[in-house]
């Protein structure tokens, strides 16, 4: 039933953080009506109407914030380390059954947008489906539908493959047709069996196809590149985001190339590095070092793998020193990764270089204006929907804070998140070293 329209909820807090880059609010309020934000600002300046209802939450010594928007999640994961082949052979029930229970985790941690970046065929519609009925909970859904890639390429497996401009249009008309938000593309290989992660996918020209016709509908495009000459076919293609920039080159070797970076921020693309799924992966190994000890062979894995998270991490610390548009996307629950630990990709870019202010909006307001979604949320501001997270500790000095989300509320409405316990639960604790 439809809230009595002079009802309002008024939420005040130790300090507020609007997400949009103003100042920190001591003692800070917002007011929401409906499922929009009213007003805000400091306390002693919000107020509902004269003679409206009013329910008061009190949050002292907390922070109210926007709440976190993921710009990469993969909801048909289970985060257990098997491989997108592997997933691809589950049938679809499955996976949508699996992505409800993701959206949850996701959700109740304080993630209260996301943008899929590739299910199978229909899984996640089918889901958005479910949330907008009321069937099942979860976040604000950015949806691609199926990745868009090449015989044999990335992520194929999961239902959409094009020869050739004609059918690279033609593959983006049809996404759109079934309601995709945006269009996914993978311009390189990837961790999928029959790819070549250090090759280009697409030609150039199959590229623009796919990014004129997304663009000529409105729809931003994201393209996975996880080799240098992928990304620089993108930036040619004209493409909106370039997820992962890793600077390989085609022998494997690991080349930061500046006037690549520079055309990434000339052109304003965004930036998604997705630094902790790579160190999901050195986490599972170490916590096997801890219980039991590593073969040879896994240890020169392991150290492969803090070998490539320092170089992915410094040519991070280089792009933002430059002035790029880098968000948080996580990857979650991609490999080892699970959805729900959001925070540990913002702590990395943290790390990397961003302030703790700097990482927040990477993760609220900069990533809602990554995904197209700004003028409805990812910050606090009248007219824009009630999406807020209240936070024990003040995240804007100390990224970390962001694990400790007291409330979610989503359109106005608070989220019922069940038991301290069940949400900590989804955390995935790092090893003791």
């Amino acid at each position: 039933m439809p809230e009595n329209a002079q009802h309002y909820k008024l939420l005040t807090g130790a300090r507020l953080i609007d997400g949009a880059g103003g100042p920190l609010i001591d003692n800070g309020a917002v007011l929401v009506h409906g499922s929009r934000i009213a007003a805000v600002g400091p306390a002693s300046t919000v107020s509902a109407p004269d003679g409206a209802s009013v329910e008061r939450f009190d949050f002292p010594g907390k922070t109210i914030m926007p709440g976190m928007v993921d710009c990469h999640t993969h909801h048909n994961g289970f985060g257990d380390g098997r491989s997108g082949d592997d997933l691809s052979t589950l049938p679809d029930e499955v996976l949508t059954l699996q992505s409800a229970r993701n959206a949850r985790a996701s959700l109740f941690s304080g993630v209260t947008s996301i943008r899929e970046n590739g299910p199978k065929n229909f899984t996640m519609f089918r889901l958005r489906d479910a949330v907008n009925q009321g069937i099942a909970v979860g976040p604000r859904m950015v949806l691609c539908g199926r990745p868009v890639a090449i015989i044999g390429g990335h992520m194929g497996y999961f239902g959409s493959v094009a020869t050739g401009p004609v059918e690279a249009r033609a593959t983006t008309r049809q996404l759109i047709k079934e309601g995709a938000d945006y269009i996914k593309i993978t311009a390189t290989g990837g961790s999928t069996r029959t790819s070549f992660p250090l090759r280009p996918s697409f030609e150039v020209d199959e590229l623009k196809a796919i990014t004129e016709e997304a663009h000529k509908f409105g729809k931003l495009t994201a393209a996975h590149c996880v080799s240098t000459q992928g990304t620089v076919n993108s930036l040619e293609a004209g493409v909106d985001m370039i997820i992962h920039c890793v600077f390989k080159e085609a022998d494997g070797s690991d080349v930061f190339r500046p006037e690549v970076a520079e055309r990434i921020g000339r052109q304003g693309a965004y930036v998604n590095p997705t630094l902790h799924v790579g160190r999901s992966r050195i986490w599972v190994m170490q916590h096997k070092k801890e219980r039991e000890g590593l073969t040879p062979e896994e240890q020169q894995h392991l150290d492969a793998g803090l070998r490539n998270l320092e170089t992915r991490m410094e040519d991070c610390r280089r792009m933002q020193e430059m002035g790029l548009r880098v968000i948080t996307g996580s990857d979650s629950s991609w490999g080892d990764y699970q959805l729900g630990n959001t925070v540990y990709e913002a702590e990395l870019l943290v790390a990397s270089g961003y302030s703790a202010m700097k990482g927040v909006l990477s993760v609220t307001g900069e990533a809602a204006k990554a995904l197209g979604i700004d003028d409805v949320t990812g910050t606090l501001e009248p007219g824009k929907e009630a999406d807020i997270i209240v936070v024990d500790g003040n995240p804007a000095d100390d990224i970390n804070a962001l694990w400790n989300v007291n409330e979610v509320f989503l359109a106005g409405r608070r989220v019922d998140r069940g038991s301290p316990e069940s949400v900590e639960a989804n955390r995935q604790m790092p090893p003791r070293g």
